[in-house]
């Protein structure tokens, strides 16, 4: 219990400090939002016309008051209006969250069914034409710019081959966005769990189990892959928030509007309110990956409870 609430602790902590640096980034940059707002309504704004927006906005304020007032209103629920589309925040990103949330799903669906299969054969056959030819794939899939591997999607599915509509909007069209943005994650974790895999299958448990005459198909799923699963898991359920950030790339070439165009248009557009409205969101996801993985690997591996008392005192 006392753990419990240390990791409530952490997880408040963290989130206050995202929070915090969102909006100082946000309200320390050259570009005076008040100024880009005006232009998008005027088409030569005046001087007071920027003035009285900038108090109507609250940006006359110290920064810090800013802060105080957007996280009282957060902590109710008020993200704020967006200066691009009149809604609130809140609206806006339920509208655009779960189209995102479809596509990163899909993408961590990716992995996993790639990752374990891919993996345990390259470890259990180590240095055969298998191993080294996923060795090469997942240097190349790990490097490849995700922006260049989707225009090579779409004109290969798109354009030369046009197997399926895959900017229809359907189930259908989130397969190849889907799996662009699990490549690079894909190629990551297919290298840490074979190298996992290898180092547990030379462990002296390994050995001892094979002594007591269990089948070595035992001894792989029940012992050498519940071993080798932790770091993948928190890598795993970390990435979810990388990838819900990571997303606009994608979304932008494939024509989709999810949370990830939506930041990065309100960036553009200097909507101080959606920015951190999003920044918020996605960093609760990420807070909620990471409490995930540690239940997850703790259920894999009881003695993390005993290394988290440690950590936390």
């Amino acid at each position: 219990m006392v753990v419990f609430f240390k990791r409530c602790r952490a997880l408040i902590i963290t989130l206050f400090g995202v929070t915090a640096l969102s909006f100082l980034m946000a309200n320390i940059s050259i570009v005076d939002p008040a100024e880009a707002y005006a232009r998008n309504i005027f088409l030569h704004p005046t001087e007071e016309q920027i003035v009285q927006i900038r108090n109507e906005m609250g940006l006359d304020q110290p920064l810090y008051e800013q802060y105080i007032q957007w996280l009282g209103s957060s902590l109710r629920g008020d993200l704020g209006i967006s200066l691009q589309t009149k809604n609130t925040v809140v609206s806006d990103i339920g509208q655009k969250l779960p189209i995102t949330m479809q596509l990163v799903s899909l993408a961590l669906l990716w992995v996993v069914v790639l990752t374990i299969p891919v993996s345990l054969v390259a470890a259990l056959r180590q240095n055969s034409w298998f191993d080294h030819l996923v060795r090469v794939a997942t240097i190349l899939g790990a490097s490849l710019p995700n922006f260049w591997l989707g225009f090579l999607v779409l004109l290969f599915f798109a354009v030369t081959f046009p197997i399926v509509e895959v900017v229809d909007g359907n189930l259908v069209s989130l397969v190849f966005p889907s799996l662009v943005l699990a490549t690079p994650l894909a190629s990551i974790s297919i290298r840490l769990l074979r190298a996992t895999l290898l180092s547990n299958l030379n462990k002296d448990y390994v050995t001892y189990a094979k002594a007591r005459g269990l089948r070595n198909g035992r001894i792989v799923w029940g012992h050498v892959m519940r071993n080798s699963l932790p770091p993948l898991v928190m890598l795993f359920c970390q990435y979810i928030g990388h990838m819900l950030a990571g997303s606009a790339i994608v979304e932008s070439i494939f024509s989709m509007q999810g949370i990830g165009t939506h930041l990065v248009d309100a960036i553009m557009a200097r909507d101080l309110p959606t920015v951190n409205g999003c920044v918020l969101i996605i960093a609760m996801i990420f807070v909620f990956g990471r409490t995930l993985a540690d239940i997850i690997n703790k259920r894999l591996n009881p003695r993390m409870i005993n290394r988290d008392e440690v950590l936390y005192d």
